[in-house]
């Protein structure tokens, strides 16, 4: 568990305050994005804005269910108390 914290402490990625990997690949990214038509460009984003509003319909639907769950049992634990 030291280990762990100790690699997280010191990130020995990082020179000079600078995370190498993570602008290693935001480089790696921009290349490929700006080798795209704008075409391509207009569909990712129109892929982006669909997969996101799927997550977000998702949540909703999974925060619902589980609303709906913690409804049942707090009504099935209020009758209990009334037949006990």
């Amino acid at each position: 568990m030291a280990w762990y914290a100790e690699l997280k402490r010191r990130k020995w990625y990082c020179i000079n305050g600078v995370d190498m990997i993570h602008a290693y690949k935001k480089k790696l990214y921009d290349d490929w994005y700006n080798s795209l038509t704008e075409e391509q460009k207009q569909r990712l984003e129109e892929y982006r804005k669909e997969k996101t509003e799927k997550d977000r319909r998702e949540a909703r639907e999974a925060l619902q269910r589980l609303l709906m769950m913690s409804a049942m049992v707090s009504g099935l634990s209020q009758d209990g108390y009334r037949y006990w």
